[in-house]
């Protein structure tokens, strides 16, 4: 059966979460995106799947699923393909396109579909693309981590589905590390140093945290963790947070959290940190 992070949830079912699923047969991946064209159709939201080009098959059976979708709701695009099953832009990918590319091609359909009206977006990428687009184990450890600034959007979903048949086991784990998953949420809001996170923090997505943290490093003033809603965090985590504050000595870094966040981030020396403010958690913020 397909694993998603620490095989905790199937598909990718709540805004504002990028998923990673490993799956091991044709039928598998054929039943993950069905399901998550069929919810995303019928929520309202716009839905866009990347294929690999060879996957005009599977390409049908999605649009099979998005019959109710309303034109431009949704897409099946295939990679460097001449042509697309379903609504949207004719294809996606091509000779030379890379990581920066494939960042700048999501920043415009985020764009797009919310100035079309949509409430949210779902994507869902069959990562078979990314090895014939020649990306490296390295490539495809910096897209998922930068794809992540895409998540501070709780109105976008991501699901990354990955062979088990064609990429190494080792490669899908640390991809998998880097994904928050469906334990861990994040927002930025309000001013642009605002980020909250929400759930727990934990070993199954603590390699994410450094990514998460990197959307407010560059910010030249105080920087909001709003952590009120943060029910744990584990050592690992506790620590990544405190050196994300050691490291912007000259700015201020608060932390809003409740008791076991604060007593965490204390037992790594949070006290040690003078440009790391901890203050009480406000419910609701």
């Amino acid at each position: 059966m397909p694993e998603v992070g620490e095989g905790r949830e199937r598909g990718a079912e709540s805004l504002g979460r990028h998923v990673t699923v490993a799956y091991s047969t044709d039928e598998e991946i054929r039943d993950l995106l069905t399901g998550f064209v069929r919810r995303g159709v019928a929520a309202g939201h716009r839905v866009v799947i990347l294929l690999d080009s060879d996957a005009a098959d599977l390409g049908l059976l999605v649009a099979a699923a998005a019959s109710g979708a309303a034109p431009g709701q949704f897409a099946a695009l295939r990679f460097g393909a001449a042509q697309a099953t379903g609504a949207g832009p004719p294809a996606f990918g091509g000779p030379g396109f890379g990581v920066p590319e494939t960042l700048a091609m999501l920043s415009a359909l985020q764009d797009e579909t919310f100035a079309a009206g949509y409430p949210a977006v779902a994507i869902a990428g069959q990562m078979l693309w990314a090895l014939r687009a020649g990306f490296t184990p390295g490539d495809l450890m910096t897209y998922e981590t930068q794809w992540n600034r895409f998540f501070g959007d709780p109105r976008i979903t991501g699901l990354c589905l990955y062979d088990r048949r064609r990429f190494a086991k080792d490669l899908i784990e640390r991809v998998g590390a880097v994904h928050p998953g469906p334990l861990l949420g994040f927002t930025l809001g309000g001013w642009g140093a605002h980020l909250r996170l929400t759930g727990q923090v934990d070993a199954s997505n603590g390699d994410s945290l450094p990514s998460i943290l990197e959307l407010v490093a560059g910010v030249d003033s105080v920087v909001l963790l709003d952590a009120s809603d943060l029910s744990f965090v584990d050592v690992a985590g506790a620590r990544t947070i405190v050196r994300f504050a050691a490291s912007r000595p000259h700015r201020c870094t608060v932390v809003r959290c409740p008791r076991g966040v604060r007593q965490a981030l204390r037992l790594v020396g949070a006290e040690a940190v003078p440009s790391l403010v901890l203050r009480d958690r406000v419910a609701g913020v």
